[in-house]
């Protein structure tokens, strides 16, 4: 029973060889082809796809020779059913890397197994080497000569290699939307000779024409860098997209346009925005200056980037042409101001001193105060001194005078001329210490997903600035209206400011952050790997660059006027005139008030004291004049008896001689 059995087992192979028109000894000529084509892909293994039919030995021999020579040949290998091919697949896909796929098609029924099998993988994701096998007189030679439809599923950047039974030429097959198949001849292949390649481009270069297919494209309504009008797209974006459409041979058509860029909706797990139109497949490119962040990547494909640009944190920029009060006071540090002070306080009192030779008297003392302070205020003395010591005193006040003033005008010259406007902080430490602005970034976007998301203290401390979510910006514009309107910072990256028109100066602290900016395609989409491809050529070329230069005008590149000083400007200024001008007045007022009471009030007094003095200097002279006149009478009298007496002793002296 036994040998019976075996001899039933040795007719049905010789009947299955005979059917399958593949020499099983001359099966290790593919072993070379396969070899060939694992080494010019440079592929990590080999993944024979064979039959599931149980009866189609002669497949099932020809998968086991392969495994074994290649296996000998020290290439891991493999082999799996058609039914087992789209699990392996998604298995392999997360540790093995660009496998190698060897598929071998002798019958209709084989294809048909391998085409329903290629619906459920991403055909993308791997290498195959497609054979058409001789088999009854090759009933497929049509289809694998002109292809019709898109049988085996494949995608625009798919690497497939197709031998059609014992033509020497391997084409590549890919396809596009339209489904239908596109055929490549790459190489020529025959044995002893190996593999001979009709070019030298690579994948992308070979595949530079898209036959007129239309991409979808979603745009972000205010971004500063696309925009559409009349149906044109412009600015740098738009016109990055026109030359890819030129060089890639696609029709654009504007699916959507959206005010968001996109944003997580954690309630239904779902993205809004543009991000969301990509990943839903209503669009194929999302156009406008998207960030890159790992939430987005789990969603989303990204282009190279196209713009690096730092994050910053924008304010309105203090007025250049404003003297605050404290810079009068700056020119000088503490100390030569103290030093000032002492010299201005102490002279007079040694001026004094001199003067009155060691005594202090009031009145001279102020005299020399005003004369100090006159001297500091660039005035002279009305009267010079005659004194030596008074003179060289005077001298070195007036030499100390000068320099001073001299050093003062010229810092205070420089401090006017160079305008050097600073923000009270200068890092974001500061800022969030500060604690005086609010921080504003656009809502639904990756900064503020990032400044949210972050955990450290410093982030801590700045998600408590961050105004309400439905106060933040939609726009750059309205971001940059809130900026000149309000106390706040913008955080944004520089590109975007300098692509706007913001109506106001603006000043800024980084961030010590890069940010990247690029378009967004669908999650492992099919048209990734030749934009990226055409995006380096532009780099390469120069295209990049000329857009750039047109369209995005840098911070340095602008012109910047001179300052114009305004009413505010000096408003230090005519507040110190105006200050003096009203203590002036307020102090002859004061005089004014003080002489009018005191002639009022002391008038009586006055001439209480002037009638007193008048009356005792009257009673004085009247007591005088009578001393006086006493003094005349008695002297008088004395004068009269002194007379009566001469004339009796000359009566008698007459009278003797008479006699």
């Amino acid at each position: 029973m036994t040998r019976m059995t075996r001899y039933a087992i040795i007719i049905l192979l010789l009947l299955s060889v005979s059917a399958f028109s593949v020499d099983i000894n001359d099966a290790y000529k593919y072993v070379l082809l396969i070899k060939d084509i694992h080494n010019y892909y440079k592929t990590s293994c080999i993944i024979i796809v064979c039959s599931n039919s149980h009866t189609n030995f002669n497949q099932t021999s020809l998968a086991y020779i392969w495994l074994r020579a290649f296996s000998q040949r020290g290439i891991l290998t493999m082999i799996v059913s058609f039914s087992q091919l789209s699990r392996e697949a998604r298995k392999f896909q997360g540790y093995l890397t660009r496998p190698l796929y060897v598929v071998a098609l002798a019958t209709k029924e084989t294809m048909d197994e391998f085409s329903m099998a290629t619906r459920q993988i991403d055909m993308s994701s791997s290498v195959w080497l497609l054979m058409f096998l001789p088999y009854r007189g090759n009933p497929m030679r049509d289809i694998c000569q002109n292809p019709v439809g898109n049988p085996f599923n494949l995608m625009f950047n798919t690497e497939m290699l197709v031998l059609c039974y014992d033509l020497p030429l391997l084409t590549e097959w890919y396809a596009l939307r339209d489904n239908q198949t596109r055929v490549f001849n790459l190489a020529t292949w025959q044995t002893g000779q190996g593999l001979k390649l009709k070019t030298t481009s690579s994948l992308y270069a070979r595949r530079n024409n898209m036959f007129g297919q239309t991409m979808r494209i979603s745009i972000v309504q205010e971004s500063p860098f696309v925009e559409i009008k009349n149906g044109i797209l412009s600015h740098f974006f738009g016109k990055l997209i026109k030359e890819l459409s030129k060089s890639m041979n696609f029709k654009i058509e504007v699916t959507s346009s959206m005010l968001i860029y996109g944003d997580l909706n954690k309630d239904d797990n779902t993205w809004t925005g543009v991000v969301g139109e990509v990943a839903s497949d209503r669009a194929d490119f999302g156009v406008a200056e998207f960030s890159m962040t790992n939430h987005r990547l789990d969603v989303v494909d990204f282009t190279l980037p196209l713009i690096l640009s730092r994050n910053r944190i924008y304010f309105k920029k203090p007025d250049g042409a404003y003297v605050q009060w404290s810079a009068y006071f700056k020119t000088f540090k503490a100390d030569v101001w103290s030093m000032i002070i002492f010299v201005i306080v102490t002279a007079p009192i040694f001026l004094t001193l001199m003067k009155t030779r060691g005594r202090i008297v009031m009145r001279i003392l102020a005299d020399n105060y005003i004369y100090v302070w006159g001297i500091y205020c660039q005035q002279g003395l009305s009267e010079f001194p005659t004194k030596f010591s008074m003179r060289l005193a005077f001298l070195s006040i007036f030499l100390s005078s000068l320099i001073i003033l001299s050093a003062y005008s010229a810092s205070l010259t420089s401090f006017l001329t160079v305008s050097t406007v600073t923000l009270p902080f200068s890092t974001m430490e500061e800022f969030a210490n500060y604690g005086s602005y609010k921080l504003i970034t656009f809502r639904n976007s990756a900064d503020y997903d990032m400044l949210i998301a972050a955990n450290s203290t410093l982030f801590e401390k700045v998600k408590k600035l961050i105004k309400d979510k439905e106060d933040l910006p939609l726009t750059a514009h309205d971001g940059f209206l809130q900026v000149c309107n309000e106390k706040v910072g913008f955080y944004i990256t520089e590109a975007i400011k300098n692509a706007i028109n913001i109506p106001c100066e603006t000043s800024f602290i980084d961030a010590d952050r890069v940010d990247s900016l690029a378009l967004v395609l669908q999650k492992h989409g099919q048209y990734t790997g030749v934009v990226n491809y055409y995006l380096q050529q532009f780099k390469d070329n120069g295209v990049l660059a000329r857009l750039k230069n047109t369209f995005l005008v840098t911070g340095d590149s602008l012109e910047k006027g001179n300052v114009t000083v305004n009413l505010h400007g000096i408003a230090p200024l005519l507040s110190l005139l105006a200050g003096g001008a009203i203590f002036s007045c307020l102090v002859l007022l004061l005089e004014k008030i003080h002489y009018n009471f005191w002639r009022d009030n002391c008038r009586g007094i006055f001439h209480c004291i002037l009638w007193r003095k008048f009356l005792n200097r009257q009673l004085v002279v009247d007591s005088v004049d009578k001393k006086k006149r006493i003094g005349n009478l008695s002297e008088n009298i004395l004068q009269s008896q002194e007379n009566q007496r001469s004339d009796i002793s000359r009566n008698q002296s007459s009278f003797t001689q008479y006699k």
